[in-house]
């Protein structure tokens, strides 16, 4: 490591669980290129993220722009990890400025713990993606409940947070009476929406399905879509892509519902290769309870698929500023005939360019405002 580099102002971004390394390309690039606009904003800043992994990784150094390590294992102990990160940071010569927590859990605890070992007086802020602020995020189960209560602790602790959408900073302030002078609304920036291919306005007869399998995320309520669904019609496909602990279970539901030739499952995509994925989709569906922002609706709109999602947060932000009937609500309650019915509609309408053209603009300026608002934390907090 260079000595100029030794000197420089860090912005340290704690990651316990390895959401980053375990992100793969997409996590990774990201990251660099927060690095890249924080480096822009002011030459002695550099980005370094402090990781973990169970595969092998070697340690990414982009010079003065940013430094990806990992340090250990994925843990949830965040007196474990801030510990191994103490031992880690002893052996440099940063001047740490910023703590960034993913999460108001296990990483902001890191973080929390991290400060009191090395003895710093820098702030922590907190990124918050998930909508928790909700009330039926609280309802989901006994361990959102409980990450509910331990969120409201640090979420008051840091002094500063990240959202990615208005509707979330509502929740916040009203579950969590959070202060709205510390909190900076930045979507998450999507890096391949160039590479988005647009879809001919005639749909393929097929629904998708793309994210974490897991239950939280709604899969059970688009079994049961699948169904009501099949008995209207027989012929739609389905296209699933992504991963998580509910994947076996899922499937197998699904082809219960309908034969396994007409269940395209693809795995986990690369965003460059999900951006080519569109052509095989005639409607996205999103049935996750809870959406705080919703990335992956505001690219099949890019990319010309119609959106059809249970009502949320998320969902109601993306209505207000997409093309009316482009994005229709998903109710389960309907009967198997009017949800076919919703289907058909949403298959023949068609996505004008309007809302893509306007989004990848904004989306273009969501890396550069997240590091203003790294810039931003450190200059007030060294003011108070």
């Amino acid at each position: 490591m260079n000595s100029k580099l030794k000197r420089s102002k860090i912005v340290l971004v704690i990651d316990p669980r390895g959401i980053i390394i375990n992100g793969g390309a997409d996590a990774i690039n990201r990251h660099i290129k927060y690095g890249e606009e924080l480096n822009r904003i002011d030459k002695e800043f550099t980005l370094i993220v402090l990781s973990t992994s169970n595969l092998e990784f070697k340690p990414i150094n982009k010079g003065s722009l940013a430094e990806i390590h990992k340090i250990s294992g994925p843990t949830l102990n965040s007196y474990k990890f801030a510990r191994l990160a103490a031992k880690f940071l002893a052996e440099k010569k940063w001047d740490i400025e910023l703590l960034v927590a993913g999460d108001p859990w296990e990483s902001y605890w890191s973080a929390f713990l991290l400060r009191r070992i090395m003895q710093f007086k820098i702030p922590i802020q907190i990124q918050l993606h998930a909508d928790i602020a909700d009330p039926k995020w609280k309802r989901l189960n006994f361990i959102t409940r409980a990450r509910f209560n331990l969120a409201g602790l640090s979420l008051s602790r840091a002094e500063a947070i990240r959202v990615v959408s208005k509707s979330q900073l509502a929740n916040l302030k009203k579950s969590f009476r959070i202060n709205g002078q510390k909190v900076t609304i930045i979507p998450i920036p999507i890096k391949t929406l160039d590479l988005v291919l647009k879809v001919q306005q005639k749909k393929p007869l097929s629904i998708g399905f793309i994210g974490r399998l897991h239950q939280d995320r709604g899969i059970w309520e688009f079994v049961e879509l699948v169904n009501k669904l099949n008995s209207q019609n027989k012929t739609f496909k389905i296209v699933i892509a992504g991963s998580g602990p509910d994947k076996d279970e899922f499937l197998n539901h699904l082809y219960i519902e309908v034969p396994k030739s007409r269940v395209s499952y693809l795995g986990q995509l690369p965003q460059e290769k999900l951006a080519r994925l569109w052509k095989q989709i005639g409607v996205l569906v999103s049935i996750a309870p809870v959406e705080s922002y919703g990335r992956v609706m505001r690219e099949a709109l890019v990319a010309g698929v119609p959106v059809w999602a249970t009502e949320s947060s998320g969902v109601k932000d993306l209505m207000d500023i997409c093309e009316k009937g482009t994005v229709k609500i998903l109710d389960l309650n309907k009967s198997a005939s009017a949800l076919n019915k919703d289907f058909e509609i949403l298959l023949k309408t068609k996505v004008g360019p309007k809302f893509g053209k306007e989004f990848i603009k904004e989306n273009n300026t969501y890396a550069e405002k997240l590091a203003q608002s790294w810039v931003k934390v450190i200059s007030q907090s060294k003011q108070s």
